[in-house]
């Protein structure tokens, strides 16, 4: 199916490992521009490599910065808003946190900051981005990558699924204001996803049994998802096959959640 991206541009926070790398390169199978971002330059700069390597130079650029803070922003602002961004994907985020009554208050802070704030501060100062693309006709949007941790009770880290339950909520107040100006917003919610460096990836190193015992238990298709399953799903909310999907918080997770 042809998603018509080709020629757009793309944002992606978080991109340079994961789920973000894998976001960038479904975009790129469809010939859509993307800016990579991360804070380590190391591996923004080999993640930018590997992928302008298979798609083409063109097609990749990146920005190194912490997009938490305000001139950082400011800055990759400055440097994109000549060449446009039709759709902008934020995915930064972590779940590594402490157990439930344990955390402190700096705990939770750095929860929201990492899931909630780091999103927040992208909106503010980046739709405007997005605005001056549709104001000119074209169809943009804004994915926000999730997690079912913020939908039910799943034992994951409390303030990790605080976090991202705020997050939601944020995405979805902010479907009428943005509408307003042509943008589309939706979420993504991922289970349980392996990928290298990931939190699964150590689980089935250490307890391989455990953890398919506990996806036989609690998940309908009884197995870890991909990266690129979730990527999939990013894309198809941003194309144009979704042009009247606004405020929808898409699960990704193999049918382990209860309800939405």
């Amino acid at each position: 199916m042809d998603m018509g991206l080709a020629g757009t541009k793309v944002l992606i926070t978080g991109s340079s490992l994961g789920i973000g790398f894998a976001i960038a390169e479904a975009f790129l199978q469809e010939n859509a521009g993307v800016i990579l971002s991360g804070r380590d330059e190391a591996l923004l700069k080999n993640a930018s490599s590997t992928l302008a390597k298979k798609y083409g130079s063109d097609l990749v650029d990146f920005f190194v910065g912490d997009l938490g803070d305000f001139a950082t922003r400011a800055a990759l602002k400055k440097q994109f808003s000549d060449i446009g961004i039709n759709h902008i994907i934020c995915n930064i985020g972590s779940g590594k946190s402490m157990p439930v009554m344990e955390e402190s208050e700096e705990e939770w802070r750095r929860m929201f900051d990492i899931n909630l704030y780091n999103s927040v501060g992208v909106v503010h100062d980046l739709h405007s981005l997005l605005a001056a693309n549709a104001s000119q006709g074209g169809d943009t949007s804004l994915t926000f990558v999730g997690s079912i941790c913020g939908m039910e009770a799943l034992g994951c880290p409390l303030a990790y699924a605080s976090a991202k339950a705020a997050l939601w909520a944020y995405a979805k107040n902010l479907v009428k204001p943005l509408a307003k100006l042509g943008i589309r917003v939706n979420q993504i919610s991922p289970g349980n996803i392996i990928f290298p460096g990931s939190t699964w990836e150590t689980k089935m190193a250490n307890d391989a049994d455990g953890v398919q015992s506990m996806l036989n238990n609690e998940v309908a298709m009884q197995r870890l998802g991909e990266a690129k399953e979730v990527a999939k799903a990013v894309v198809f909310l941003s194309s144009g096959n979704a042009s009247f999907i606004t405020g929808s918080n898409l699960v990704v997770d193999g049918g382990q959640i209860k309800g939405v």
